[in-house]
């Protein structure tokens, strides 16, 4: 069928491989759009919480396709896109943006909701704090929040001075935060080059562009005189984001997303690289290496039970979210604690980083047996380099 160009054509073809796969860590139906607000924006707070997530509105809990009603009409789409905007600006908190596209199969419209990994630990839905566990958006428990905030203070603390943060270094902490998510994922971007991945890092792409827009228009970013520069990477950064994909675009894209990349660089270099770590930072590297080594341990031990009780999807997050936190340790300079730390552990992070990405096939387990033997390598060599610190 033709597909009207108010709907995402490489979705409407993805849409059936969606479906069949069920709900799960990084995947949530909705038959209808929620009457009550609350519904969606648990789930939205959820995702954004705990890792990137796609919502499809249209699609029952069994994965059949129901479709929204009179959205094939235009002033329909235009309410629902407001309507979710609401819920991300006003339900959720702090406000989220997320990437809304349309999709179309057999006739009926389905709206998919890419709903990034949040900058900030905890996102609430009417003042509750939620996360993503499994097929569910549940209220965090107390100790969650408290343990997510730990690791987001900490991960703020990076490259600050021992006499705590002035606006200064809170600004150049936030530039390298945001940097660094864009490199993590432009450097990935061979390996996530279908969805739901290319979605999840065009997503990361357009959240960083707004960031670093906003981090423009402050009194510090034009008295370094970056202010400027830093609008050029949110304008490649948005190309990036909001091309629209179409069967052949795959050079395009590429071509962008490197010049994107490049000019992330080398703001990155000039502006972060040259900031020492100070003896606090390196101590809380230190640590939080030490720390992912002891809960990807725990992780490969329960591995096989995981798989056994069908927690397959489980397992893959949370090796990859290990990988996450390692690749932003490497984007510093962490040859400090150890000679060729930063190549040996960057390897690692990304292997690990990767795992959610790796497809589980019909092939007599060997698929599955080839996910848990690079998370046991990856265990093995990120607990040699432990051993060495």
């Amino acid at each position: 069928m033709n597909i009207p160009n108010w709907a995402d054509e490489n979705l409407s073809k993805e849409l059936p491989v969606l479906r069949s796969r069920g709900e799960g860590q990084n995947l949530e139906f909705k038959e209808i759009f929620p009457q009550n607000t609350r519904d969606l924006a648990k789930e939205v707070a959820a995702f954004a919480t705990s890792n990137q997530g796609t919502i499809l509105i249209g699609v029952s809990d069994s994965g059949d396709l129901v479709g929204i009603k009179d959205a094939e009409n235009q002033e329909e789409r235009d309410n629902l896109l407001k309507r979710l905007e609401g819920i991300c600006r006003g339900t959720v908190k702090p406000a989220i943006t997320p990437v809304a596209k349309f999709a179309i199969e057999n006739e009926l419209v389905v709206l998919a909701v890419n709903v990034p990994h949040g900058r900030q630990p905890i996102y609430y839905s009417n003042n509750i704090p939620y996360v993503r566990h499994l097929t569910e958006a549940r209220p965090a428990e107390p100790h969650e929040v408290l343990e997510l905030i730990a690791e987001y203070l900490a991960s703020q603390r990076l490259g600050e001075n021992e006499t705590g943060p002035d606006d200064r270094s809170v600004f150049y902490s936030n530039l390298a935060r945001i940097l660094v998510e864009v490199l993590i994922y432009a450097e990935q971007a061979d390996e996530r080059e279908i969805n739901p991945w290319i979605d999840q890092w065009r997503s990361e792409f357009g959240y960083a562009a707004a960031e670093l827009r906003d981090l423009s228009a402050q009194d510090i970013a034009i008295e370094e005189k970056i202010a400027d520069e830093l609008k050029e990477v949110s304008s490649a950064l948005d190309a990036v984001a909001s091309m629209r994909l179409t069967i052949g675009c795959g050079p395009q894209l590429k071509q962008l997303t490197e010049q994107a990349r490049e000019k992330v660089i080398a703001i990155k270099q000039r502006e972060i690289d040259s900031i020492q770590l100070s003896a606090e930072s390196v101590k809380q590297i230190r640590n939080t290496i030490t720390m992912t080594t002891r809960k990807l341990n725990g992780l490969v031990n329960r591995s096989h039970d995981m798989v056994e009780t069908g927690r397959i999807e489980e397992l893959q997050t949370e090796a990859s979210e290990f990988g996450h936190q390692l690749l932003r340790i490497c984007q510093y300079n962490i040859d400090s604690l150890k000679g060729g730390m930063k190549e040996n552990l960057t390897s690692i992070g990304r292997e690990l980083h990767l795992v959610e990405t790796m497809r589980l096939y019909m092939d007599g387990g060997k698929s599955l047996q080839a996910m848990l033997d690079k998370i046991s390598d990856c265990n093995n060599s990120l607990s040699e380099l432990a051993d060495e610190l």
